[in-house]
């Protein structure tokens, strides 16, 4: 038997929420296995199941994610991007960030991913990590370096797989902090911008190229982007020239992908709160394409932590749209609208982590290491539903199983 729950699919940077109704399927008694591939093998997207944590807040900050660092430096509430943050401190801003990029994440954090079972990392970096903008405040300096000890690391120690994502683009790609800075939304229809973000995707295939093990990534083109950022996460953040541009965008990457050294590097492509199927029919089937969608509840209309259950697994059995391309969740986490409570933690974790597995290719939760200190609705602030070592250290993530949550 099925019911019908609207669910909602809402951005972690604005919450703003789009609702579709789906049928839920009231029981399940397949479970879920996070299916690894070989050593040496590319990533099929098609089988690979991803359990997965992103590196979110390292290469790319946001003062959501650590408003004491960020209020150490400057006054949050005039400063709320990455890009008038390194405005504001000057020559100060590189010093600052290098030591944040050398503490925030190391190899211990891989160690303490790899005993609750993490096999795959979600890495967003600006383009500032890759390419050099005149005008662009954002930092150019070490990133690459950084990133190369964290991948390499995970990757011979653990067998983790990794996406390098472009979480930023030349000019901005949402109006959002996340997008290149709060107001700018220029990358669309601008050629300078185009042509500097596939001197970014160069520099990322370069990357792979030197490293030791090319066959563990994915490269990720865009994030959450909007040409219509008045309705970011709805139906009307993205019009028919907007989507048209992306496709093209995309379609360029994957050229270029499949003329470097590294032909069989997967794409990633986040569906801009769009679904899989709005962007499948533009791609031929054998394009080796992987799509990113986001579900949050933090937002999400009417969701109370304890009633979140059934959403998560209606929403879970409508990611896969019309299943021509492989669906990864490639951000969640445990926050819902109301009465969020620790108790509830738990099995919000272990729903999520069965249902993105079992319904489509795993995903991965934001973020490894999360210090926002935002009420929530209910027991506790944000770190206590966004931190995943913080929810290791509270028992709250254990090892997967073969129990089955939907």
């Amino acid at each position: 038997s099925s019911t019908v729950i609207t669910t909602a699919i809402t951005s972690s940077s604005t919450g703003a929420s789009t609702t579709k109704a789906v049928a839920v399927t009231a029981t399940s008694t397949v479970p879920a296995a996070v299916t690894s591939q070989a050593v040496g093998e590319y990533t099929d997207w098609t089988t690979f199941i991803s359990n997965g944590v992103n590196l979110g807040n390292w290469l790319e900050i946001e003062r959501s994610n650590d408003q004491y660092f960020w209020d150490s430096y400057v006054n949050g509430t005039e400063v709320t991007d990455e890009w008038h943050f390194c405005e504001t401190l000057g020559d100060q801003c590189g010093p600052v960030l290098e030591e944040h990029y050398s503490t925030y994440i190391t190899t211990e954090t891989i160690d303490k991913l790899a005993k609750v079972g993490v096999n795959f990392l979600r890495i967003p970096t600006t383009y500032a990590a890759w390419v050099v903008v005149p005008g662009s405040q954002l930092y150019h300096g070490s990133q690459q370096t950084r990133l190369r000890t964290i991948c390499e690391y995970a990757i011979a120690t653990h067998g983790m797989r990794v996406v390098v994502g472009l979480h930023s683009l030349p000019g901005g790609v949402n109006g959002l902090d996340i997008g290149e800075a709060a107001g700018h939304d220029g990358w669309f229809y601008n050629q300078t911008n185009l042509d500097y973000s596939y001197q970014a995707i160069s520099a990322v295939l370069e990357f792979i190229e030197a490293s030791a093990n090319p066959w563990a990534y994915t490269v990720g083109v865009i994030n959450e982007a909007s040409d219509n950022p008045m309705g970011f996460a709805t139906a009307a953040g993205m019009t028919q020239n907007g989507t048209n541009y992306i496709v093209d965008y995309t379609k360029t990457v994957m050229d270029m992908i499949s003329n470097s050294t590294t032909p069989k590097v997967p794409t990633m492509l986040q569906d801009c709160f769009l679904g899989e199927e709005h962007w499948s029919p533009y791609f031929d089937v054998t394009d080796n394409l992987v799509i990113d969608t986001h579900i949050y509840y933090f937002a999400a209309a009417g969701v109370y932590s304890g009633y979140a259950v059934g959403a998560i697994c209606g929403q879970a059995s409508a990611a896969p749209g019309d299943a021509k391309f492989p669906v990864f969740i490639g951000e969640w986490s445990l926050q819902t609208l109301y009465n969020n409570t620790y108790d509830n933690r738990e099995e919000l974790f272990n729903t999520q982590r069965y249902a993105w597995s079992h319904y489509v290719q795993g995903g991965a939760f934001w973020g490894a290491v999360f210090n926002g200190t935002d009420p929530v609705d209910g027991e506790g602030t944000q770190r206590d539903y966004w931190d995943y070592t913080g929810l290791i250290d509270a028992n709250v993530i254990h090892t997967m199983t073969n129990q089955t949550y939907c």
